[in-house]
């Protein structure tokens, strides 16, 4: 990758703080008299450039644009087109790319001790005040692989790598309820409530009607504590 095409933009002021306000990394060409560059300086460039292009795409499906062009991106990100394609040559690697980015492991932190020793009701209220905003952060892009995900194996196969780590998280959470149960009851009340709160559920309570943040999540709030009351319920005396 040659320098001068990673820094396309004649203006890179205004360029720098572009990517900045979406979480870039920037960096420069060095000048033409500057002495060689290390082979480990031009790995470093290179992995702020592929990182530079992650974080474009990612920062447009944002603003709504649920698949952006390879020009997009490039245009975001401040690269050329030559350079676009050397780091992502092959459809589907930007894509793996970003679901990487965007899911981390693990999905959403433990429990602490004191939280799973405390009162449920605390315990029900910072799961979904966690829950809700993982929900509300990843709808643009859920919605960008919902556009795709009927021909894409690379994104149903992260689909249900991603529902099963929202079962694990459900299950660390509310493993006290759910081990009250009979193994069989336990395994079809742990899909439910992760079910529950899923995106699915959350992007019904947020859209047709449109309802703010703090409305949806208290409706999931009471759909929640009526699972785990049943949960209750069914537990053998």
């Amino acid at each position: 990758m040659a320098a001068c095409e990673y820094c396309l933009s004649p203006d890179f002021a205004k360029r720098d703080q572009t990517l900045k306000d979406y979480g870039c990394m920037v960096s420069r060409s060095p000048r033409a008299d500057s002495p060689a560059e290390p082979v480990d300086g031009r790995r470093q460039r290179a992995q702020i450039t592929r990182g530079n292009i992650i974080a474009a795409c990612i920062a447009l499906q944002n603003e709504g644009t649920l698949r952006p062009s390879s020009q997009q991106i490039a245009e975001r990100a401040g690269v050329s087109m030559r350079t676009f394609f050397l780091h992502f040559p092959e459809k589907g690697q930007l894509t793996r790319a970003v679901l990487e980015e965007l899911t981390p492991e693990p999905i959403e932190p433990p429990p602490s001790k004191p939280i799973l020793q405390g009162a449920i009701e605390t315990r029900i209220t910072q799961f979904i005040d966690m829950r809700t905003e993982t929900l509300e952060k990843m709808t643009p892009h859920r919605r960008a692989s919902n556009a795709m995900i009927e021909t894409s194996p690379l994104l149903q196969k992260h689909r249900l790598r991603v529902r099963k780590g929202f079962r694990d998280v459900v299950d660390r959470w509310f493993a006290a309820e759910l081990d009250q149960l009979p193994a069989e009851a336990r395994r079809k009340w742990l899909v439910a409530i992760a079910t529950l709160v899923d995106w699915e559920m959350w992007q019904s309570l947020r859209t047709y009607p449109g309802r703010s943040t703090p409305e949806a999540k208290d409706c999931l709030r009471l759909l929640l504590v009526a699972a785990l009351r049943q949960v209750e319920t069914e537990c053998p005396r």
